[in-house]
């Protein structure tokens, strides 16, 4: 008995060294990867609030207004919760060149706060003679801009509109890349649509 569990023994461990000794397939560690955006289709509804401008934005965001005080009258933010985005919008109504100067140069320093962290700005001239809208758009392009595309619009009499688009994470924008592209394209569609309403 004593001898045939020395011989299980003696077997067990020259199987083991056996198979020990094969050929084994090399560990290769994953390269690091991104969650695959699922980006829908794109369908567009009517802002259908009275508010002194008008647009078309996804029907896969809702409109979350937030009256802070009078001066903050008619922002708005454009919430996409499956992209964890949002487009901030703020209005202002103004009186004289100097008020609407002050708006614009306040503008174009919040994109340009971004020159650090941003590869390159694409700046695109908006004008609609028929619906009165002037202004321009802001393409940041950059794996680590904060905010990829920022615009602005006024009738240049009393209305001014400015909108930004964040994301509720780090800056990556290789990663976002999917989600920048869809939004932007729907920022484009709400500029086209965009009238004013007094």
């Amino acid at each position: 008995m004593m001898k045939s569990i020395k011989i299980i023994a003696l077997s067990s461990v020259w199987l083991m060294m056996i198979w020990a000794c094969q050929p084994k397939e090399v560990y290769m560690p994953k390269q690091r990867g991104y969650y695959r955006m699922v980006i829908p289709d794109t369908g567009y509804q009517l802002l259908s609030k009275e508010y002194p401008y008008s647009f078309e934005y996804s029907q896969y965001a809702y409109i979350d207004d937030y009256d802070l005080h009078d001066s903050a009258q008619y922002w708005i933010n454009v919430a996409y919760p499956q992209l964890n985005a949002v487009i901030y919008i703020s209005y202002h109504n103004f009186h004289g060149d100097s008020a609407l100067n002050v708006m614009i140069n306040d503008s174009r320093s919040m994109v340009f706060k971004q020159i650090s962290k941003a590869d390159d700005v694409i700046e695109s001239v908006i004008k609609d003679d028929s619906a009165n809208v002037y202004g321009k758009t802001y393409e940041i392009k950059g794996n680590e801009a904060a905010c990829p595309f920022q615009m602005w619009m006024t009738d240049k009499k009393k209305h001014f509109f400015r909108a930004s688009l964040y994301f509720g994470c780090k800056p990556n924008n290789d990663s976002l890349q999917p989600a920048i592209d869809y939004i932007s394209k729907d920022i484009m569609h709400m500029i086209n649509t965009f009238k004013w309403n007094n």
